[in-house]
């Protein structure tokens, strides 16, 4: 008799085990498909926003170019090539060549907020050269990521929400965050980073070695 009460004493734990596992997987699977929903979201607009920032660039450029014609400069390297999936464009303003790219966003991430919870959102990238020289697509995804965050002019930060406003940070003022409204994300996005790289220039590079020369 005693076999018979150990035996149902089992199974009570064992079906309270499995009932435990089956809600706290549960939970898991909630908070992962809230995830889901929300990367799905910002992807969506992310892609759309980076497609509004194309638009604008035609015409920036094509200002561009007036403004340059005018003051008698060559414009015949003022040029934009964007790629077949329409998620990278390659900006060459005379000497300057910026890349915008909206690549890299395949799975959820968020932006650490000071007084709330963290911002799930896509990401767009504006870096200094040429993303096709600077990207070996060979690489893994955290070495690739270490290319883009080296050459990082700024970034675009597009929440799921549409009423939420984007965030801008400016990686050489220890990435100084600027809020945008989704409506003028795209230009005002593109036209900071023309005028951050074009509005600066490079130092002549110094060989700092010591010669024999004492004089």
């Amino acid at each position: 008799m005693q076999n018979n009460f150990d035996s149902l004493d089992n199974l009570e734990l064992g079906v309270q085990k499995s009932s435990v596992v089956q809600e706290r997987a549960g939970l898991v699977a909630v908070y992962m498909y809230k995830q889901f929903i929300e990367f799905h979201q910002a992807t969506v607009n992310t892609n759309d926003m980076f497609s509004k920032m194309l638009e604008h660039l035609i015409t920036v450029l094509e200002y561009l170019k007036q403004s340059l014609n005018i003051r008698n400069v060559p414009v015949q390297n003022v040029t934009c090539t964007v790629d077949s999936t329409k998620t990278l464009a390659i900006v060459n303003v005379l000497w300057h060549k910026i890349s915008f790219t909206c690549r890299f966003n395949n799975s959820p991430k968020a932006l650490p907020r000071k007084n709330g919870t963290p911002m799930f959102c896509g990401r767009i990238f504006a870096i200094n050269g040429d993303f096709t020289q600077l990207i070996n697509e060979k690489d893994d995804y955290e070495r690739q990521m270490d290319i883009l965050l080296e050459n990082e002019i700024a970034s675009l930060y597009v929440p799921a929400e549409k009423n939420q406003g984007t965030v801008m940070t400016i990686k050489h003022k220890d990435n100084q965050e600027l809020y945008i409204s989704q409506l003028d994300a795209p230009r005002e996005f593109l036209l900071k980073v023309i005028e951050i790289v074009c509005a600066g220039g490079e130092f002549h590079k110094q060989n700092t070695k010591k010669t024999g020369f004492i004089f």
